[in-house]
């Protein structure tokens, strides 16, 4: 009996890869549900901003960042949809929420520095932030809270039965 509880413990310590790349995969959807609301934001303001009245461009940019905007938010949802499916319930507690919303707003923070202040590629910063949360996101799956829950567990039932 104790190395079958040994076997599943270590089993429950190193999360399955399905369950890491799920975790890897919403974190990159959260860069996606973060970013949405930033491009609403700044396609209303910004062209205004920018250009006097009058101006096609403003117009075109005011209604091309909220589709754009719209559009992110869509793909980060149905993503995040997508990947919960494999997720396993230490997941689903809050500090994998909290987790996968910080490297989401990590990762979306280096992507605005990329494009702003940089000379790099657009296409090489949306990749290279990406993969960064995708990467953080897969090694960080395995030490979220939840992930402990049951040896903590078998560890109260184990001192418990000691005690009888």
């Amino acid at each position: 009996m104790m190395n079958t509880e040994l076997r599943l413990d270590q089993v429950m310590k190193s999360i399955d890869v399905l369950g890491r790349l799920a975790f890897a995969g919403q974190c990159v959807a959260a860069m996606a549900i973060i970013a949405g609301p930033v491009l609403f934001v700044v396609a209303s303001v910004l062209p205004f901003v920018v250009w006097e009245d009058n101006r096609g461009e403003a117009l075109l940019i005011w209604l091309g960042g909220w589709l754009l905007a719209v559009a992110v938010t869509g793909a980060g949802v149905v993503l995040a949809l997508f990947c919960w499916r494999w997720s396993g319930d230490w997941i689903t507690e809050w500090p994998g929420y909290a987790v996968g919303m910080a490297f989401g707003a990590a990762a979306d923070g280096a992507l605005a520095y990329l494009l702003v202040a940089t000379p790099v590629n657009v296409y090489l910063s949306f990749a290279a932030t990406m993969a960064a949360a995708f990467v953080a996101g897969s090694l960080v799956a395995g030490h979220l809270g939840g992930a402990r829950v049951i040896p903590e567990q078998r560890q109260r039932q184990r001192a418990l039965a000691r005690r009888r």
